[in-house]
């Protein structure tokens, strides 16, 4: 029997934008299994609590099938290599993005060398929508309902009683 592809589709997630959702989609396409991790990261100061963003990630990813999703605190490296899994997707959205994802290959693959990091490119239409513009829109009160998934959006309308989607 053949071993399945499994890899970690890794991010803050706060919160999770359709755009992170095309990625996975194309992840899952080339993976049997793919783990959304959120990582704790101490550098930020996220809107969500975890556990919130987990459970988001959770419902907005349940009718993809091979797809699940876990949080961990520590280096992604840490995660990885206990389950056995070598493969880390990142999406893209331009240059910059690319450069910083690169940056963090080389520092991975060093304390873990079977790391691959697979950079997955986001469509057109995702290139301006990040989890910093969803929150930026939000505080204006406005945000296109195409950007989060719905469970996403539902979680947004609570922190933001007077947000408005178009």
């Amino acid at each position: 029997m053949m071993d399945k592809k499994r890899a970690v589709y890794q991010g803050t997630f706060d919160p999770f934008t359709g755009g992170h959702l095309s990625v996975l989609r194309a992840a899952r396409a080339l993976f049997d299994e793919v783990v959304v991790l959120l990582l704790v990261n101490p550098a930020k100061q996220p809107l969500f609590s975890l556990p919130e963003r987990l459970e988001m990630v959770r419902r907005a990813v349940a009718d993809l099938p091979g797809v699940t999703a876990d949080s961990a605190e520590g280096l992604l490296v840490e995660y990885m290599r206990p389950r056995g899994i070598t493969f880390c997707v990142r999406g893209v959205r331009n240059a910059q993005d690319a450069a910083y994802e690169l940056k963090n290959h080389s520092l991975s693959q060093a304390l873990y060398p079977p790391l691959q990091t697979l950079l997955l490119p986001c469509a057109p239409q995702w290139q301006a929508v990040s989890s910093s513009a969803v929150k930026a829109a939000c505080a204006l009160g406005r945000l296109p309902r195409a950007w989060v998934p719905q469970a996403v959006a539902r979680k947004l309308q609570e922190k933001y009683p007077e947000l408005i989607l178009f």
